[in-house]
């Protein structure tokens, strides 16, 4: 186990790296990587063998292949989508079902109900996300806060589907059962939903989205494309695979292959243009607006999710973070500073860890002796949900906001301020756990007597 002094050393090494980078605009694994120096480095100094230190960084590694698959998938379905006509379909269709006045609003519910269906944040982003930001582009709503509506509604379904692997995490980390925890969330989703809708619903009030140039990018989309109904397949594969539960990246690989198919068909696409766009990414100077990066641009982020997953290894392995977490906790917290402090050790974990998993994993075992003495397991749930899972999604290295970040093609940190779904459930867990203090009170008297 590290030393307070050495893990304080090594988080701040790390989160300072990873700004640095950042901020510079160099790779973020140069960052990364001062920190993930300094964790071995301190590990070894502690008496951890290279082989045990070496076997943690290949495992960590390795249980981050699905991410790494998912990330080269969107560096190919992005640029084959476009090459094969069918963004360019999707978005015409999209501005033709949707009322440009309330896109924001009604593209964050679209993007709810479609991963609440899928329960994956990524597919729902690739599905709804690619198409109806082209759509914003033309349409004239800044992209960032298409991105924010997306991101938002993505992650209800992350949070809340019956369906999304992180909502059945939090379950068994918290040794509760997704039917027993959903009552407990319910609270909180429904003011998360209400505060986005009354914010997006304001933003498209009191904004002046475009329609009138809409026609003239539509006209040079049908100059360059061959549009028809079957341009949806790709979209329609994708979805249905997903709701077949095929694992993720398989989805898209039939995707991609169905939008081959259909690009050959219709768009008369060449062979060395298929290769040219799936490497180095799509590029027409008659429609800049749909340029988009390829599997190339993929490989920094690959390199850094490869090196985040093999630092995880080490924390998961040495078991460091433990008995931080019983400290921090204390031995009697009440039910709002314990949501606090479960809060505070998810963004920690979300900072350094640079994935969703082990927050939501860490937050929940190291948490549940204590709090189960106190508190319902289902209310621990809930405190991880609206924490350490939103929050995956907010830190501009963390894995899955990377994912967001590229597919939508808007910065982590521009999105951001635009999701409020995201950040306002930390607020109104807070909140909900003040409200319910004197029950718990009760609760844990009563818990004593019997």
């Amino acid at each position: 186990m590290l030393s307070k002094n050495q893990l304080i050393t090594v988080v701040v090494t790390t989160i300072g790296g990873l700004t640095a980078a950042y901020l510079l605009g160099i790779p973020l694994i140069l960052g990364f990587a001062l920190g993930f120096a300094t964790l071995t480095l301190y590990s070894r100094k502690q008496g951890v063998a290279w082989s045990t230190l070496t076997h943690a960084m290949r495992d960590g590694a390795t249980h981050t292949l699905e991410v790494v698959w998912i990330l080269v998938m969107v560096g190919l379905v992005i640029p084959t989508w476009t090459l094969s006509g069918t963004i360019p379909y999707l978005i015409e269709q999209g501005l033709q079902w949707i009322h440009p006045a309330y896109m924001v609003t009604l593209t964050f519910w679209f993007a709810a109900l479609f991963s609440m269906l899928l329960g994956t944040s990524t597919g729902t982003l690739s599905a709804v996300g690619i198409p109806m930001m082209g759509a914003a582009a033309i349409a004239g709503v800044p992209l960032p806060l298409m991105a924010g509506a997306l991101v938002s509604g993505a992650f209800v379904g992350d949070r809340t589907s019956p369906f999304s692997s992180a909502h059945r995490l939090v379950a068994d980390s918290t040794g509760t059962t997704v039917s027993r925890q959903y009552p407990a969330m319910a609270p909180t989703t429904l003011l998360g939903l209400g505060a986005a809708t009354a914010f997006f619903l304001f933003m498209d009030l009191n904004g002046s989205w475009a329609t009138g140039s809409s026609v003239v990018h539509l006209d040079a989309f049908r100059q360059q494309f061959t549009f028809s109904p079957w341009l949806v397949l790709p979209a329609v594969v994708l979805i249905g695979a997903i709701l077949f539960r095929l694992k993720t990246r398989y989805a898209f690989m039939l995707s991609i292959a169905t939008a081959i198919v259909l690009g050959v068909w219709l768009q008369d696409v060449a062979p060395m243009d298929w290769v040219r766009s799936m490497l180095f990414g799509y590029e027409n100077t008659a429609l800049p607006s749909l340029h988009t990066k390829g599997l190339l641009s993929m490989l920094d982020l690959v390199l850094l999710i490869a090196l985040a997953g093999s630092y995880n290894g080490i924390l998961e392995a040495t078991r460091t973070l433990e008995p931080y977490m019983v400290a921090l906790m204390g031995q009697q917290p009440s039910l709002p500073s314990a949501t606090v402090k479960v809060g505070l050790f998810g963004l920690a974990l979300g900072l350094v860890s640079c994935t969703q998993t082990l927050p939501i994993m860490m937050a929940g075992r190291n948490v549940l002796p204590l709090w189960s003495s106190r508190f319902p397991k289902e209310q621990l749930s809930r405190v991880i949900a609206d924490t350490a899972l939103v929050f995956a999604a907010m830190v501009p290295w963390n894995m899955l906001a990377v994912l967001c970040g590229t597919i939508l093609g808007v910065p982590v940190h521009e999105y951001v301020p635009y999701a409020v779904f995201l950040w306002s459930l930390p607020l109104f867990t807070l909140i909900v756990s003040t409200l319910m203090r004197r029950r718990y009170i009760t609760y844990v008297e009563n818990k004593k007597a019997g």
